[in-house]
């Protein structure tokens, strides 16, 4: 008993010992961690890097593209909807663990007679249920992966706009640097004119870099990208593009409605009596990928309004890209020498950020931009 005190005494330090060198091991891990995130998140210095380098580091940083991304993987990594059907199956018959239902003998069974079939399968009521619910589970694995595909779309939509955004901007910055500090005699009304003008330039420039640091989780002092090769296209020289392409224009959305309401045709399709003919019928259409007397899924207003999305937005992009490019020809080399020149500078800008909101909207509907 005198022993006692001592050891519990030595097994307590060496336990409090353990736990120190534990804590003091992963605060060296997770200090090393911060100071490497800290560091990227570049505080006190401009970041500059090219648009393909942004585009990447979104793979990096911007969480709702990962989080997309990862469902898209594991939705398509999912077993094909044959061997779906012959875990489902599995769970039906009382065979050992070390027994394999290949999808060949599965078939073969079923297009033997009822009488023939193994009577290990625990219920033939349990039959009609077989490629329903392992075709049920193939569409909501479908649809995880439409759905993550256009949020990893939205949020390139959304880079390629920021891109854009920040290069009108600090291209008009630049225009009024070069053009300041005005003559000593410009009107005054033109010189506050300006004024204002470059105010809110950089109160927009602001909210652009706020948008910036959320889109990369971080927060930059200042951010500067550099153009290159791989921005999307602006459709500058496209006057008359076949719009009833239907393989071009809005697949992705298109795909979302009709995946959504042919799964949800297949819920209340759900067979009601048993029979291997349904089911033997069932393999054979998913074996020869064929399905027969398709109907239409979508009702007519929604493929109108799809239509007049993207006619609309494409006529309103073109506009923009007119009316700008006709006021920046009157207007070079950029100047404000008057009232009306300063008020043409605004219009050539606000014009400019129409037509990026347009061609955001076009550029999710154009299957040419993501091949």
């Amino acid at each position: 008993m005198m022993l006692l005190g001592p050891m519990v005494a030595l097994m307590t330090s060496c336990v409090q010992q353990h736990i120190k060198e534990s804590v003091t091991e992963h605060s060296v891990v997770e200090g090393t961690r911060y100071a490497k995130e800290v560091s990227a998140q570049s505080p006190f210095d401009t970041v500059k890097m090219s648009w393909s380098e942004a585009a990447e580091l979104m793979k990096v940083r911007n969480h709702d593209y990962r989080e997309a991304l990862s469902s898209y993987i594991q939705a398509n990594e999912e077993k094909p909807l044959l061997q779906q059907l012959t875990m489902n199956v599995k769970g039906t018959v009382k065979v050992s663990a070390s027994d394999v239902l290949k999808p060949q003998a599965l078939i073969k069974m079923l297009n033997e007679p009822v009488s023939q079939i193994p009577k290990q399968l625990a219920s033939l009521s349990k039959i009609k249920d077989i490629s329903h619910t392992a075709e049920t589970d193939a569409w909501k694995h479908t649809e995880v992966a439409v759905d993550a595909e256009i949020k990893m779309r939205e949020n390139k939509v959304k880079l390629q706009g920021l891109l854009r955004t920040g290069e009108l901007i600090d291209g008009e910055i630049e225009n009024l640097e070069s053009a300041t500090p005005l003559p000593a005699e410009t009107d005054p009304k033109v010189a506050l004119s300006v004024k204002k003008w470059e105010a809110n330039l950089q109160t927009e420039r602001g909210k652009w870099l706020s948008q910036v640091r959320d889109f990369f989780n971080a927060e930059y002092k200042d951010v500067h990208f550099v153009k290159d090769a791989s921005g999307l296209p602006t459709y500058k020289n496209v006057k008359r593009p076949d719009l009833t392409e239907w393989e071009r224009w809005c697949q992705l959305k298109r795909s979302k409605e009709l995946v959504s309401g042919l799964a949800k045709a297949h819920k209340k399709g759900k067979p009601a009596l048993p029979g291997t003919t349904l089911v033997t019928d069932k393999i054979s259409t998913m074996l020869h990928l064929g399905e027969t007397d398709a109907k239409p899924v979508r009702n007519t207003e929604s493929v109108r309004s799809e239509a007049r999305q993207l006619i609309q937005n494409w006529r309103e992009m073109k506009e923009a890209q007119k009316k700008a490019e006709a006021l920046e020809a009157e207007d070079q080399p950029p100047s404000f020498v008057s009232l009306a020149h300063v008020a043409k500078r605004q219009t050539i800008f606000n014009l400019r950020r129409q037509e990026i909101r347009n061609v955001s909207v076009i550029w999710m509907m154009d299957e040419q931009c993501w091949d």
